[in-house]
């Protein structure tokens, strides 16, 4: 039965978490002070980009070259995630099953930031999420042009009623 319901939630998850891959770019804020640094038009046109213009750590891409992964791939993401999940006393006891929408930041080391449910159950599953993701390893980070970068990760995961 146990191996039944993993069989039919891999490939589903996998879905999900192929499909619901996003990411932001942050914008920077410009400084009030207008009159100290007004800016004319000509020199916005013909001023030479700066040559070490690189891809900066704070910034959020939303198209990047490689995705980030769990180190082994999904099957031993979803495999931890079964290993390490307690379902909540909580969500036991009212029979409650249901997916958890998750979105966390992947750094350029690998580390996961940021967690927060999309989309919650509730009955204690909401927490038990962020915290299988909080204790998952570092992840193969996102690049662009050969550079890792930071990228918001959305994955579900799913809770079965036993």
């Amino acid at each position: 039965m146990k191996r039944l319901r993993f069989t039919t939630l891999l490939p589903a998850l996998i879905i999900c978490a192929c499909m619901t891959s996003h990411a932001q770019v942050r914008k920077r804020q410009l400084p009030v002070d207008t009159a100290a640094q007004e800016v004319h038009l000509r020199d916005l046109l013909y001023r030479n980009p700066p040559e070490n213009v690189g891809l900066s750590e704070e910034k959020v891409f939303a198209e990047y070259e490689q995705q980030p992964s769990y180190p082994g791939g999904a099957n031993a993401m979803y495999g931890f995630i079964k290993a390490n999940m307690r379902t909540p006393p909580a969500a036991k006891k009212a029979h409650v099953s249901g997916r958890v929408f998750l979105s966390f930041m992947i750094g350029v080391t690998g580390e996961i930031s940021d967690v927060m449910v999309l989309k919650g159950i509730g009955f204690g599953c909401d927490a038990e999420a962020v915290r299988l993701v909080k204790s998952m390893p570092k992840w193969i980070p996102g690049t662009q042009q050969g550079k890792p970068v930071r990228v918001k990760y959305n994955l579900p995961i799913l809770f079965t009623n036993e």
